[in-house]
């Protein structure tokens, strides 16, 4: 059955309950909190996470002074609504009784036991949001444009995976809610970098492979934190492609990115790294230029075999 619905059907829905947690993944990242924090402003009840959140959105709760419960008894909302989320490993697999999904990755395999859901492609699930409260006349406070914007800025990496979508969004949002670019920019530069990731950076350097395509170079390196962070900062001096693990037991977490160029060469991250957690009974997935990827297996094994489909890829666009 296909329970997919349009952005009015969505909001039209969602008002029909008076005790929401709006539930965002483990590590959650600024664009699933600020959209959660905007729904909550709109619909009422609770703001729920996995576990943790990452630094710039512990810096963007701090700011917001927002109320976040972690890992709440989903038990006591009428519904639970998950926001930017694809897979139910991210929620470490906690059952979910009825709930509800918004997101905007091109897979999603908790669609089959939603109530119903709303996905589109889009470079954020704070695009979805704006638009959706956009259409149906509300209005934006300084704290949901902080909250979205910065959800936008972060999940397009700065921009470098944007669309015409995501800069009209931004700019509507930065109007409509009446806040400056540069207050946004000053919260995400008052994010301290603690020294356990300059460490971190710094390992995921010094233990980086490095396999070259013609002129193309993917790199690969392993850490035990931060590895999204690890796997961009390897694109960011060098790399075309980079994939970083993080073994944690007998599970292996992988981390990718990619530049423009490699994408434009027709690698795509999102769709290579969910066959892979499919092939090895995992999951995987994201966009086409981040992805990530949790499995059950040997991390020089799943890195080598990433690098192969991209390796493979990169030389065949090139004949």
């Amino acid at each position: 059955m296909d329970n997919s619905v349009s952005r009015n059907e969505f909001y039209s829905l969602l008002t029909e309950f008076k005790n929401p947690l709006f539930l965002c993944h483990r590590n959650a990242d600024p664009d699933a909190i600020g959209s959660a924090y905007s729904l909550k402003e709109v619909f009422g009840g609770s703001i729920g996470v996995i576990d943790s959140v990452d630094r710039i959105s512990s810096t963007l709760i701090n700011r917001l002074d927002m109320k976040v419960l972690y890992n709440p008894d989903i038990s006591t909302y009428d519904i639970t609504v998950v926001v930017d989320t694809s897979t139910g490993v991210q929620l470490n697999n906690i059952k979910l009784e009825k709930y509800c999904i918004i997101d905007h990755h091109t897979t999603n395999t908790m669609l089959e036991g939603a109530e119903f859901h709303l996905i589109e492609h889009r470079t954020s699930t704070a695009e979805i949001v704006y638009t959706m409260l956009h259409e149906t006349g509300h209005s934006f406070s300084t704290e949901m444009g902080i909250a979205l914007i910065t959800g936008i800025i972060t999940d397009t990496g700065h921009f470098k995976h944007a669309t015409a979508d995501s800069l009209y969004t931004t700019a509507s949002l930065l109007e409509e809610s009446r806040v400056s670019y540069g207050e946004v920019l000053e919260l995400l530069s008052s994010t301290p970098h603690d020294i356990s990731m300059r460490i971190a950076m710094l390992k995921a350097a010094m233990r980086t492979k490095i396999e070259r395509a013609n002129d193309w170079i993917i790199a690969t390196s392993y850490v035990s934190s931060f590895n999204g962070t690890a796997a961009s900062t390897l694109v960011n001096i060098g790399a075309d492609v980079s994939f970083v693990a993080t073994p944690i037991g007998e599970m292996v977490r992988i981390s990718s990115r990619a530049r423009r160029t490699a994408i434009e060469r027709g690698v795509t991250l999102g769709k290579i790294l969910e066959e892979i957690g499919k092939t090895h009974g995992g999951t995987g997935g994201g966009h086409n230029g981040a992805a990530g990827l949790e499995v059950i297996g040997d991390k020089d094994q799943i890195l080598s075999e990433c690098v192969k489909r991209v390796k493979k890829i990169l030389l065949k666009r090139n004949l």
